[in-house]
Protein backbone atom coordinates (compact mmCIF):
# COMPACT_ATOMS: atom_id res chain seq x y z
CA UNK A 1 0.00 0.00 0.00
CA UNK A 2 1.34 3.44 -0.95
CA UNK A 3 2.02 6.04 1.73
CA UNK A 4 -0.68 8.65 2.16
CA UNK A 5 0.29 12.31 2.28
CA UNK A 6 -2.08 14.94 3.61
CA UNK A 7 -1.74 18.39 2.02
CA UNK A 8 -3.01 21.18 4.29
CA UNK A 9 -3.37 24.14 1.96
CA UNK A 10 -6.09 26.67 1.06
CA UNK A 11 -4.77 27.48 -2.42
CA UNK A 12 -6.42 25.12 -4.93
CA UNK A 13 -3.71 25.68 -7.55
CA UNK A 14 -0.99 24.62 -5.11
CA UNK A 15 -3.04 21.59 -4.05
CA UNK A 16 -3.48 20.51 -7.67
CA UNK A 17 0.22 21.00 -8.46
CA UNK A 18 1.39 19.09 -5.40
CA UNK A 19 -1.16 16.33 -5.98
CA UNK A 20 0.08 15.81 -9.53
CA UNK A 21 3.75 15.63 -8.48
CA UNK A 22 3.13 13.38 -5.49
CA UNK A 23 0.85 11.03 -7.43
CA UNK A 24 3.46 10.62 -10.16
CA UNK A 25 5.93 9.63 -7.43
CA UNK A 26 3.60 6.93 -6.12
CA UNK A 27 1.94 8.60 -3.14
CA UNK A 28 -1.74 8.64 -2.23
CA UNK A 29 -2.83 12.24 -1.68
CA UNK A 30 -5.62 13.74 0.40
CA UNK A 31 -6.11 17.42 1.21
CA UNK A 32 -7.60 19.76 3.78
CA UNK A 33 -8.00 23.54 3.75
CA UNK A 34 -8.45 24.29 7.46
CA UNK A 35 -7.95 22.96 10.98
CA UNK A 36 -11.29 21.17 11.23
CA UNK A 37 -10.81 19.28 7.96
CA UNK A 38 -7.22 18.43 8.90
CA UNK A 39 -8.19 16.87 12.21
CA UNK A 40 -11.01 14.94 10.53
CA UNK A 41 -8.58 13.53 7.95
CA UNK A 42 -6.23 12.36 10.68
CA UNK A 43 -9.13 10.79 12.55
CA UNK A 44 -10.50 8.80 9.65
CA UNK A 45 -7.52 8.21 7.33
CA UNK A 46 -4.16 6.61 7.96
CA UNK A 47 -1.72 9.43 7.20
CA UNK A 48 2.03 8.93 6.82
CA UNK A 49 3.10 12.56 6.33
CA UNK A 50 1.61 16.05 6.32
CA UNK A 51 2.63 18.93 4.05
CA UNK A 52 1.27 22.06 5.71
CA UNK A 53 1.24 25.67 4.60
CA UNK A 54 1.99 28.09 7.41
CA UNK A 55 -0.62 30.64 6.30
CA UNK A 56 -4.11 29.20 5.93
CA UNK A 57 -6.43 32.20 5.92
CA UNK A 58 -8.07 32.34 9.34
CA UNK A 59 -6.13 29.32 10.56
CA UNK A 60 -2.43 29.17 11.36
CA UNK A 61 -0.29 26.19 10.41
CA UNK A 62 1.77 26.44 13.59
CA UNK A 63 -1.34 26.28 15.78
CA UNK A 64 -2.73 23.32 13.84
CA UNK A 65 0.62 21.56 14.22
CA UNK A 66 0.55 22.04 17.99
CA UNK A 67 -2.90 20.48 18.15
CA UNK A 68 -1.86 17.56 15.97
CA UNK A 69 1.08 16.90 18.29
CA UNK A 70 -1.32 16.24 21.17
CA UNK A 71 -2.55 13.14 19.36
CA UNK A 72 -0.04 12.13 16.68
CA UNK A 73 3.67 12.01 15.84
CA UNK A 74 3.06 11.98 12.08
CA UNK A 75 5.93 13.80 10.29
CA UNK A 76 5.02 17.39 9.36
CA UNK A 77 6.73 19.35 6.59
CA UNK A 78 5.96 23.07 6.56
CA UNK A 79 5.59 25.18 3.43
CA UNK A 80 6.54 28.79 4.10
CA UNK A 81 7.15 31.93 2.08
CA UNK A 82 9.50 33.24 4.76
CA UNK A 83 12.96 31.81 5.42
CA UNK A 84 13.81 33.88 8.49
CA UNK A 85 15.32 32.17 11.52
CA UNK A 86 12.34 33.25 13.63
CA UNK A 87 9.95 31.49 11.24
CA UNK A 88 12.13 28.38 11.32
CA UNK A 89 12.20 28.34 15.11
CA UNK A 90 8.42 28.79 15.33
CA UNK A 91 7.92 25.87 13.00
CA UNK A 92 10.11 23.53 15.02
CA UNK A 93 8.73 24.75 18.35
CA UNK A 94 5.19 24.00 17.20
CA UNK A 95 6.19 20.40 16.46
CA UNK A 96 7.21 20.49 12.80
CA UNK A 97 9.88 18.12 11.53
CA UNK A 98 11.13 19.99 8.47
CA UNK A 99 10.36 22.99 6.31
CA UNK A 100 10.74 24.13 2.74
CA UNK A 101 10.64 27.70 1.46
CA UNK A 102 8.43 28.75 -1.45
CA UNK A 103 9.17 28.80 -4.30
CA UNK A 104 10.81 25.40 -4.06
CA UNK A 105 12.27 22.84 -6.42
CA UNK A 106 10.08 19.77 -6.87
CA UNK A 107 13.12 17.50 -6.59
CA UNK A 108 13.97 19.06 -3.24
CA UNK A 109 10.42 18.52 -2.00
CA UNK A 110 10.45 14.85 -3.01
CA UNK A 111 13.86 14.30 -1.39
CA UNK A 112 12.67 15.84 1.87
CA UNK A 113 9.51 13.73 1.82
CA UNK A 114 11.47 10.56 1.16
CA UNK A 115 13.89 11.37 3.98
CA UNK A 116 11.06 11.94 6.46
CA UNK A 117 9.29 8.74 5.47
CA UNK A 118 12.47 6.64 5.66
CA UNK A 119 12.89 7.39 9.33
CA UNK A 120 11.01 4.33 10.52
CA UNK A 121 13.95 3.06 12.59
CA UNK A 122 15.07 4.90 15.70
CA UNK A 123 18.78 5.32 15.19
CA UNK A 124 21.27 4.15 17.79
CA UNK A 125 18.98 2.12 20.04
CA UNK A 126 18.20 -1.49 19.20
CA UNK A 127 14.41 -1.76 19.55
CA UNK A 128 14.61 -5.55 19.20
CA UNK A 129 15.76 -5.41 22.83
CA UNK A 130 12.66 -4.16 24.67
CA UNK A 131 14.38 -3.17 27.91
CA UNK A 132 13.95 0.39 29.19
CA UNK A 133 17.06 2.59 29.11
CA UNK A 134 17.72 5.00 31.98
CA UNK A 135 19.80 8.17 32.09
CA UNK A 136 19.43 10.56 35.01
CA UNK A 137 15.69 11.01 35.46
CA UNK A 138 15.04 10.15 31.80
CA UNK A 139 13.65 6.77 30.75
CA UNK A 140 13.71 5.70 27.11
CA UNK A 141 10.92 3.16 26.55
CA UNK A 142 12.33 1.55 23.40
CA UNK A 143 9.44 -0.83 22.77
CA UNK A 144 6.87 1.96 23.18
CA UNK A 145 8.65 4.66 21.16
CA UNK A 146 8.39 7.19 23.98
CA UNK A 147 10.46 9.05 26.57
CA UNK A 148 9.55 10.02 30.11
CA UNK A 149 11.21 12.38 32.58
CA UNK A 150 10.55 11.63 36.23
CA UNK A 151 7.62 9.53 35.05
CA UNK A 152 6.08 12.27 32.90
CA UNK A 153 5.77 11.78 29.14
CA UNK A 154 7.93 14.16 27.07
CA UNK A 155 6.36 15.19 23.77
CA UNK A 156 9.00 14.94 21.04
CA UNK A 157 8.69 15.30 17.29
CA UNK A 158 9.88 12.38 15.16
CA UNK A 159 13.11 14.27 14.36
CA UNK A 160 13.77 15.05 18.03
CA UNK A 161 13.09 11.42 18.92
CA UNK A 162 15.62 10.26 16.32
CA UNK A 163 18.28 12.63 17.62
CA UNK A 164 17.78 11.54 21.22
CA UNK A 165 17.79 7.88 20.21
CA UNK A 166 21.02 8.21 18.24
CA UNK A 167 22.91 10.14 20.93
CA UNK A 168 21.57 8.03 23.79
CA UNK A 169 22.29 4.79 21.96
CA UNK A 170 25.86 5.85 21.13
CA UNK A 171 26.75 7.10 24.63
CA UNK A 172 29.51 7.94 25.56
CA UNK A 173 30.65 8.50 21.95
CA UNK A 174 30.66 11.93 20.31
CA UNK A 175 28.53 12.07 17.15
CA UNK A 176 29.74 14.37 14.40
CA UNK A 177 27.36 16.95 12.98
CA UNK A 178 27.87 15.37 9.56
CA UNK A 179 26.76 12.01 10.94
CA UNK A 180 23.60 13.53 12.37
CA UNK A 181 22.77 15.08 9.01
CA UNK A 182 23.33 11.76 7.24
CA UNK A 183 21.43 9.55 9.68
CA UNK A 184 18.63 11.90 10.75
CA UNK A 185 17.90 14.03 7.69
CA UNK A 186 19.47 11.93 4.93
CA UNK A 187 19.40 14.99 2.68
CA UNK A 188 21.84 17.46 1.20
CA UNK A 189 19.20 20.18 1.27
CA UNK A 190 19.05 20.64 5.06
CA UNK A 191 20.04 24.05 6.39
CA UNK A 192 22.95 23.94 8.86
CA UNK A 193 20.92 25.91 11.40
CA UNK A 194 18.25 23.20 11.44
CA UNK A 195 20.29 20.96 13.72
CA UNK A 196 21.04 23.84 16.11
CA UNK A 197 17.34 24.60 16.47
CA UNK A 198 16.45 20.96 17.10
CA UNK A 199 19.19 20.44 19.68
CA UNK A 200 18.17 23.64 21.48
CA UNK A 201 14.55 22.55 21.55
CA UNK A 202 15.40 19.08 22.88
CA UNK A 203 17.50 20.62 25.67
CA UNK A 204 14.59 22.84 26.63
CA UNK A 205 12.21 19.88 26.79
CA UNK A 206 14.54 17.54 28.69
CA UNK A 207 15.94 20.13 31.09
CA UNK A 208 19.05 19.28 33.10
CA UNK A 209 20.13 16.59 35.53
CA UNK A 210 22.26 17.68 38.48
CA UNK A 211 23.21 20.78 36.50
CA UNK A 212 24.28 18.87 33.38
CA UNK A 213 22.69 19.10 29.94
CA UNK A 214 21.48 15.80 28.55
CA UNK A 215 23.02 16.80 25.22
CA UNK A 216 26.52 18.29 25.30
CA UNK A 217 28.14 20.27 22.50
CA UNK A 218 31.65 19.14 21.61
CA UNK A 219 33.11 22.24 19.98
CA UNK A 220 34.23 21.77 16.41
CA UNK A 221 33.02 18.15 16.30
CA UNK A 222 29.39 17.57 17.19
CA UNK A 223 27.33 16.34 20.14
CA UNK A 224 27.23 13.61 22.76
CA UNK A 225 24.81 12.41 25.41
CA UNK A 226 25.92 14.08 28.61
CA UNK A 227 24.42 11.95 31.40
CA UNK A 228 25.53 8.34 32.12
CA UNK A 229 23.32 5.61 30.68
CA UNK A 230 22.36 2.39 32.43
Amino acid sequence: MNETILIVEDDKNIIEGLTDILSVNGYEVISAANKSDTLDCLKYRKTHLIIMDVNLGQDNGFDICKQIRTQSNVPILFLTACDSEMELVRGFQSGGDDYITKPFRMQELIVRIQALLRRSNIGGIDISNPRDIYSGDICFHANEYRITKAGVHIELTSIEFKIVSLLLGKWPETIKRETLFQQIWESEFVESNTINVNISRIREKLGKYNGANYIETVMGIGYRWGVPVK
